[in-house]
């Protein structure tokens, strides 16, 4: 796997671990972080 797309993971995942904590709207960083996961899969395919 590509090292900066695991970086790019580990960041919308921090990301929405802060917006959980500020009690803001996380759909769309839930959606980047599966469209994400989603092509590391299709890469290692």
């Amino acid at each position: 796997m590509d090292a900066e797309k695991e970086r790019e993971i580990i960041r919308l995942w921090n990301r929405l671990r802060s917006l959980k904590r500020e009690r803001r709207p996380i759909a769309a960083v839930v959606r980047q972080i599966e469209e994400a996961v989603a092509e590391r899969e299709r890469d290692a395919a």
